[in-house]
């Protein structure tokens, strides 16, 4: 009778005792887990995360640099327009002077014809009627020459004097779009560098450590400064 009792007893003692199951650790990846990806240590979980939040950083600042150049290469643009269409007035006023230039030749022309005529008249030692109207006719033709004359004088003068204050605008104009262009040139080839080693370390993070598994409590570790 002894012997069922010890049995019984065994079996409520084993009963009673639980298995104690070890809890494997969370693990969690860097965006997509890759199959098959060797898991992070600490230290290399640690130097993705800081690179990841340095791409981060940069990334809008790389962005907002590249809207500023396009916004100023517009402008630029627009006013390389502006100087054509300057430079069209400019060649327009060379043209009106080309004109001006034309009648001064023609003017010429007719002033050493007058002069001609009027010296055989004086030659001629003509008297009389006739000869007062073929004086009176040159005197009236000579007034109008040189009136002829003076006009042309005057819109050369205005002429010249709107080409030198065009020009002088249109260079100085010239000169500073110029200056920005290189200064934009400059710019913008120091910002395509940053972009490709911005490109460059994004590539390596994406082979080092997108994708890659992690523990978790090794995430809570860095967190809390460890």
């Amino acid at each position: 009778m002894h012997r069922p009792l010890l049995v019984l007893t065994w079996l409520t003692a084993l009963a009673g005792c639980g298995f104690a199951v070890a809890q494997a650790p969370a693990v969690k990846s860097i965006g997509s887990a890759k199959v098959g990806s060797r898991l992070l240590s600490r230290d290399e979980l640690r130097a993705c995360l800081s690179q990841q939040q340095g791409l981060a950083a940069r990334r809008p600042t790389l962005e907002a640099e590249r809207s500023a150049l396009d916004r100023e290469r517009a402008a630029l643009d627009a006013s390389a327009r502006a100087l054509d269409a300057e430079r069209e007035a400019i060649e327009q006023l060379a043209q009106a002077a080309g004109e001006v230039n034309r009648r001064v030749q023609e003017l010429s022309q007719q002033v050493a014809d007058f002069n001609e005529r009027a010296a055989r008249h004086e030659r001629s030692g003509l008297s009389g009627a006739a000869a007062d109207r073929q004086r009176q006719s040159l005197e009236r033709e000579k007034a109008r020459l040189d009136k002829s004359a003076a006009d042309l004088e005057a819109e050369r003068r205005s002429l010249v004097a709107r080409a030198e204050s065009m020009g002088k605008a249109f260079n100085e104009r010239v000169a500073s779009r110029n200056q920005a262009a290189a200064d934009w040139n400059e710019r913008s080839a120091g910002l395509n560098r940053n972009a490709q080693a911005f490109e460059v370390e994004l590539a390596t993070w994406k082979a080092d450590c997108e994708g890659r598994s992690y523990r978790e409590d090794d995430e809570k570790a860095i967190q809390s400064g460890r």
